[in-house]
């Protein structure tokens, strides 16, 4: 019986692992570090408009996530602290949160809890321009509208890596312009 018992176990043990292993690479992302950001625009809660094009010359933080993913709930009070309280009265900053697969009703609680901007991404038309899966992703774009930084996933050490890029690009953003020069992320 023990026996049975512990190969029962070790097929468990196995199956899991062989699943789990396709799901992490399926999180696979269709931008790269250097690239240019994916053109979008959508309506934000607060109602404005919210273009990668219109921002360009700012540093911009994005952010997927939804309502029942448990690393972006524990996530999103880092955001509101960390990143939207300490940035959001920058000119040279912008952010906004979509929420994959959730409608402006679905996210209306969270509007309501955290103060940064948020969208709707009801039918994947922005998220399908980043990835196929994965949650929480999240990108910086610098003032050039590359890419300077992106996650798929939330890690308090590469949260705080982030920040760091975000402080690096908003610090060069905010230099007159003969005393700028480029700014190249480390992977």
């Amino acid at each position: 019986m023990k026996f049975v018992c512990f190969s029962l176990f070790l097929i468990c043990l196995f199956t899991a692992a062989a699943i789990s292993q396709p799901a992490r690479s399926k999180n696979k992302s269709l931008t790269k570090i250097g690239e240019a950001m994916p053109a979008f625009s959508l309506t934000a809660s607060d109602g404005k408009e919210f273009s990668v094009a219109a921002l360009e010359g700012k540093i911009i933080y994005v952010n997927f996530w939804a309502t029942w993913c448990p690393p972006c709930l524990e996530e999103f009070p880092c955001v509101e602290k960390e990143i939207w309280e300490k940035y959001k009265a920058s000119e040279n900053f912008a952010m906004v949160a979509i929420a994959r697969e959730q409608s402006a009703d679905e996210i209306l609680p969270f509007r309501n809890k955290y103060t940064f901007p948020m969208a709707s991404d009801l039918d994947r038309q922005v998220y399908k321009l980043f990835g196929d899966s994965g949650l929480p992703r999240s990108y910086v774009v610098g003032a050039n509208g590359r890419i300077l930084f992106q996650s798929i996933g939330y890690d308090p050490t590469e949260f705080s890596r982030m920040i760091k890029i975000i402080d690096a690009a908003l610090n060069e953003s905010e230099k007159k312009p003969d005393e700028s020069k480029e700014i190249l992320p480390k992977n």
